[in-house]
């Protein structure tokens, strides 16, 4: 390892002379959210540094593990923006990572300005998500999908508008298909600034990235001797509801569970029968559940498919409908995997509210491809223009449907200015369905998709989400998987297992003393006592699951060891 460097000047120095240059620690007591070092094992365990190698740079006063771990310290401690960097105590959370101070905010931007171009972001993200697949198969077999929307709110570009269901307006912004495991941990992100939507990107982007790294598939012998048997499960929402799509994926031998569209029956209540099953969280829950078979085809097309349809019905008489290709799984563990879908949800909301996903990194936009296709501009006119005039269609034939007389007996001048309402609405009727029509013929001589290479110079618009932020969400998803890694070991300990990541966000800001044992090559964390016994005694045992890790500090031979003041 070299001579551990003492002070500034001996670090530049050993710079400039090319020279190793590892971290060293001294005794330091009461440092400020030294309590964050309690992640450390379980960012380390989740490849925090696993390809560090990829992006290391010559001469460099911040080694690329310091630029990584300060980077995630700084997410688990909630800094949602680079820039408030400068509302932390720089020089003791630098302590805690063997350096004078931490990195300022310049610098952090220019390092991942420089990891950008010196490594490949989406392969290395790619490669952590494989990663996590391989060492948790159980989880790997059932993949959550589903569309978040980036709003923007700038003004020197104009990304396309979509609808945001939790605004429930139609807003500029970029799409992220974010994939997550049943407990809600993200695998990886797609960024789409042009959508087609979920069934388009899970065919072009998603389906040759899960055949190749979903771990424990069953080989072809397997699936030729069972015809129900599926390789795994994709789970969505009713985006993804098309009857051709399930059938295209069962050809391969993928099976989907997802929400049924268009349900106006009602399943007589004598059908359901109550099952209790456990969620891969550990909780128990009991449904009423009925399932019926149901062949499922699109009108006009030649595909069919037999599916499952299965029906939870909840205290108030809701029933909620189900489908899946999942053949062999049972009728509890189908509904509680659709009900789970709310944990994505909720990684969702958490992301936003805690690490600030949907926050910018810079300023710097991307060019697209010319190529990429698009939903044409006139053609979307169109098409609002087509949904205007059917509203106002729909609303005139209402009311020429409620427009009655209201007694039997009724004179001629009543009898005239009831049929003159009922002429002058017909003949609204007959005037928007003719524009209807011409409007429809209009749809037919434009192309619905055009490249972007052929949009008129006002109406082109940039990437606005880089490559810059692409990496620094991968940093937080990392943090995230680690923080969820300890809040499931927390919750054993835990009365009330709701408060584990409450807890968490205490410890992080606590205060601790580090201790160098060179005799046993230890790096002591002493975490100072927090305000209740109870939250102490949860604390306590994590230090000792943390301690048992045996992790080291990187680029140093300390084993890290974690204990509570005066324990």
């Amino acid at each position: 390892m070299g001579k551990a460097c003492s002070n500034v000047l001996e670090r530049v120095l050993s710079i400039q002379t090319g020279t190793s240059c590892p971290i060293t620690f001294n005794n330091q007591t009461d440092l400020q959210h030294a309590g964050v070092l309690l992640a450390l094992p379980a960012l380390i365990s989740q490849g925090l540094l696993r390809y560090e190698d990829e992006f290391n740079l010559e001469k460099v006063y911040y080694p690329t593990s310091s630029i990584f771990l300060s980077l995630a310290i700084l997410s688990l401690l909630r800094l949602k923006t680079l820039s408030g960097v400068d509302s932390l105590p720089s020089g003791e959370l630098g302590k805690t990572i063997g350096l004078d101070r931490i990195p300022e905010v310049k610098t952090l931007r220019t390092r991942i300005v420089q990891f950008c171009q010196k490594a490949n972001i989406n392969k290395w993200s790619m490669k952590l998500s494989k990663d996590w697949m391989e060492e948790n198969p159980e989880l790997s077999a059932v993949l959550y999908i589903d569309g978040h929307i980036k709003l923007y709110y700038g003004q020197e570009t104009s990304p396309p508008k979509r609808f945001v269901s939790r605004m429930r307006l139609c807003l500029s912004g970029t799409t992220d298909y974010w994939v997550n495991d049943v407990l809600g941990q993200p695998f990886f992100v797609v960024n789409k600034t042009i959508s087609n939507g979920l069934i388009q990107t899970i065919k072009e982007d998603l389906l040759d990235k899960f055949n190749s790294d979903v771990s424990n598939q069953p080989n072809q012998g397997e699936l030729a001797e069972n015809k129900y048997l599926s390789r795994y499960m994709l789970v969505f929402d009713r985006e993804g509801y098309s009857p051709d799509f399930f059938y295209d994926l069962w050809q391969e031998r993928i099976s989907i569970a997802t929400y049924k569209k268009n349900v106006t029956d009602k399943w007589a209540d004598e059908e359901f029968t109550k099952h209790t099953g456990i969620l891969p969280f550990g909780t128990q829950k009991t449904i009423a559940l009925a399932e019926r078979g149901v062949l499922l085809q699109n009108k006009g097309s030649k595909k069919k498919l037999w599916v499952r349809e299965i029906r939870s019905n909840s205290k108030s008489g809701h029933q909620t409908s189900i489908v899946t290709t999942n053949y062999t799984l049972s009728i509890i563990m189908i509904g509680l995997y659709m009900f789970a879908r709310w944990s994505q949800e909720n990684f969702f909301k958490y992301m936003m509210q805690e690490f600030g996903i949907d926050m910018l990194v810079s300023y710097f936009k991307e060019k697209i491809t010319d190529t990429t296709l698009l939903i044409n501009p006139e053609y979307r006119k169109l098409e609002n223009a087509r949904k205007k005039v059917t509203s106002k269609l729909n609303r005139i034939k209402a009311k020429f449907a409620t427009l009655t007389l209201q007694s039997e007996s009724i004179d001629e001048k009543t009898m005239e200015k009831y049929v003159s309402k009922k002429e002058v609405l017909k003949d609204d009727i007959e005037q928007k369905e003719i524009e209807i029509e011409q409007i429809k013929l209009q749809k037919k001589s434009i192309p619905r998709k055009i490249a972007y290479s052929d949009l008129s110079e006002n109406e082109k618009f940039d990437n606005v989400i880089n490559q810059r932020k692409h990496f620094l969400d991968t940093i937080k998803l990392i943090a995230y998987r680690a923080e969820t890694a300890l809040s499931n070991m927390a919750k054993e300990y835990m009365s009330h297992k709701d408060e584990s990541r409450l807890l968490l966000k205490q410890i992080y800001k606590t205060d601790a003393n580090l201790i160098v044992d060179d005799e046993n090559q230890k790096l002591i964390v002493e975490i100072h006592r927090l305000a209740h016994w109870k939250d102490d005694a949860v604390l306590e045992k994590l230090c000792a699951v943390m301690s048992d890790t045996e992790t080291k500090f990187p680029d140093s031979n300390l084993i890290l060891n974690y204990k509570l003041v005066s324990s």
